[in-house]
């Protein structure tokens, strides 16, 4: 897939013709730019097309779409019939009718937005208008070999060299220590030294060293305080310190400094759940936990986070947050409230390509981006049904993969952050919820386990894009 921007060169011509010729159509004056048909200079209509922001998927023939208005057959006395241009070309599988300006086809590729310059000319004069388009796609789910061992809730992880780290995770009987490696290359997996405590509802943050920092979770009505580093050269794992606070459901994200900051979680106590205010810092090269001295707005709990470019993080809703969102210093010297007003239980969130920020709730079909830059918030498409414990994964053409939810279900769909809209994907293979999700290296997806009904499931297959 094409990763840039097709940036607009509002010319008809090719590149070969003489620059010379470029700077006359753009000087020439904006009362020549009218069909009615191209009756000469003045008067008339701005040339258009039934849809100017056009979302087509790869492998579906498009709706034709055609100029308007639609140039007359034949043309009037003294005038040469229209010949149409497109410039640059239009996405693989799409043709435009150089005579009736009907773009019409079969994408083949993928491509994210591109803005094309379409021109009618005749022995009149000349106009045109700009048609974006963008090409997404359904894709496809392939099988791979099962994980040994069901899970659910397990963390997964990337390790040197392109493999990857599925460690814990809850079985029937409650969580597991167990920890399995899967390799992109061979589509195997090989066993992994077990963990020093059994979890499930756990943080994993892949350090700069390639060493696995896990953290927190649940064993089955009791927290886990300890964390644990996995060493993939010796293929250890060491204990990594208390946290101050036992939390599962928390948040947990490698710094620019190599420090890694969680924040907020749950504790268990007495069957009640207390949410956490609170927020840490792991330092690696000393092996220490620091509790950050300022507080949360609110306590919060199964919220999303994302960190931003400007060294704050990006906190939304969770625990007693419901509904309203924060930007928290990571250095913990401060914090600001700011609005969202989603009401959910559980929030996901990806930093996409242009440092806007993607939520999503299993409360609500609506998601929200935030825009750092403004700190506002937009509001895209409806997503095409409500879902719990699912998965959201950044694809590399800067897409936005959801699969799996509550129910189960198999229902998966991409965001389109070029035309913010969701769309439906191919189903996955096998109904699930609570499964691990990762990017791999060839951009496809990897998804692990899960629950299906009351039982874990051991199933796992590959999203291709």
């Amino acid at each position: 897939m094409e990763l840039a921007m097709t940036h607009l060169f509002v010319s008809p011509f090719t590149a070969s013709e003489p620059q010379r010729n470029r700077r006359l159509l753009l000087t020439l004056p904006a009362a020549c730019a009218l069909p009615t048909w191209l009756t000469a200079c003045g008067g008339g209509a701005d040339l258009s097309y039934d849809t100017e922001q056009a979302l087509y998927f790869v492998g579906e023939a498009i709706t034709p779409n055609k100029p308007q208005p639609a140039p007359p057959n034949p043309p009037p006395p003294g005038h040469t019939a229209p010949r149409f241009t497109v410039f640059p070309p239009l996405p693989a599988g799409l043709t435009l009718n150089a005579q009736t300006g009907v773009i019409s086809g079969t994408p083949t590729k993928l491509k994210r937005q591109g803005t094309h310059l379409v021109v009618a000319t005749n022995n009149k004069g000349f106009a045109d208008t700009q048609v974006r388009i963008t090409v997404t796609g359904r894709g496809s789910w392939s099988p791979v070999a099962p994980v040994p061992g069901a899970r659910a809730f397990a963390s997964i992880s990337p390790l040197p060299g392109g493999k990857f780290l599925v460690a814990g995770g809850q079985r029937n009987e409650g969580a597991t220590a167990s920890a399995q490696i899967y390799d992109p290359s061979t589509a195997t997996w090989s066993a992994a030294a077990s963990m020093l405590e059994a979890r499930a509802f756990h943080v994993a943050v892949t350090l700069r060293d390639g060493r696995v920092l896990v953290v927190a979770g649940r064993n089955v009505n009791a927290d886990v305080g300890g964390s644990e580093l996995y060493d993939p050269v010796a293929n250890t794992w060491t204990a990594a310190g208390q946290t101050n606070e036992t939390r599962a459901f928390c948040t947990a994200h490698l710094l620019a400094s190599g420090k890694v900051l969680v924040v907020g979680g749950i504790t268990l106590s007495s069957g009640n759940e207390n949410f956490h205010d609170t927020a840490e810092l792991y330092d690696p090269a000393e092996g220490v936990w620091t509790p950050l001295l300022t507080r949360l707005s609110t306590p919060r709990a199964r919220h999303a986070a994302a960190l931003l470019p400007d060294g704050k993080t990006l906190l939304v809703a969770g625990g007693d947050g419901v509904g309203t969102a924060e930007l928290y210093k990571v250095n913990g010297s401060a914090t600001k409230v700011i609005p969202y007003g989603v009401e959910g239980n559980s929030y996901k969130a990806v930093k996409l390509d242009d440092g806007s920020v993607l939520v999503t709730t299993d409360g609500s079909e609506q998601s929200r981006r935030y825009h750092p830059t403004t700190s506002t918030w937009t509001t895209s498409t409806a997503v095409h049904g409500r879902r719990s414990f699912y998965t959201l994964t950044l694809l590399a053409d800067g897409r936005v993969l959801m699969d799996g939810g509550g129910l189960p279900s198999s229902a998966a769909e991409i965001y389109n952050p070029d035309v913010n809209q969701w769309t439906t994907a191919t189903p996955m293979d096998v109904r699930r919820f609570g499964a691990a999700a990762a990017l791999l290296g060839d951009g496809s997806v990897l998804l692990v386990g899960g629950k299906s009904g009351d039982a874990s499931v051991d199933a796992s297959e590959r999203y291709l894009p």
